[in-house]
């Protein structure tokens, strides 16, 4: 793999050849990519630290299930395609894990009133049933992954992101 210094470095020789863009370049972009390195890994990492959770508490669920219920017990009835924003997938890839959903029983589809195509997806009493177990498990995933961190660290690491979530809005 390319360490995001070289990936800058072989990416951007016009940048670095160029005496007045490398003069006026305080912050060289590896800098930004190590950031947005370190986040994609933990966000690998927390994928991977609670499907093992899941697999081992014999939920038998996937990561993805769990998110769409989760969406559904923290924001109620939703359509696929405000799901498919909120856990960032592409709503053609959602369908089969909604389709899976309801043939467990833990969803239910609806027809929305005012447009027959728009499905209103909700939870059942059986998908209702698994939130404290979940809940519980996530839980301790947040422990775990503020481990050694103090309140002001968090707050700083979370205003930092938001900002970068906004540049690029």
């Amino acid at each position: 793999m390319i360490s995001s210094a070289l990936r800058w470095e072989t990416q951007n020789t016009e940048i670095r050849d160029d005496p007045y863009l490398s003069i006026h370049m305080k912050q060289k972009p590896e800098n930004i990519q190590d950031l947005v390195d370190s986040i994609l890994n933990i966000r690998g990492g927390m994928k991977i630290y609670v499907q093992r959770k899941i697999r081992d508490d014999r939920f038998n669920l996937t990561y993805e299930m769990v998110q769409v219920l989760g969406t559904l017990w923290l924001k109620g009835s939703m359509n696929q395609q405000q799901i498919a924003d909120r856990i960032q997938k592409n709503k053609s890839s959602l369908t089969p894990l909604l389709n899976n959903l309801a043939k467990r029983g833990l969803i239910l589809r609806t027809e929305h009133s005012g447009d027959r195509r728009n499905k209103i997806i909700s939870l059942t009493k059986t998908g209702k049933s698994y939130e404290p177990q979940i809940e519980r498990l996530m839980n301790d995933f947040f422990k775990t992954l503020g481990k050694g961190l103090t309140a002001s660290e968090i707050k700083m690491a979370s205003r930092i992101l938001r900002k970068m979530d906004v540049n690029l809005q």
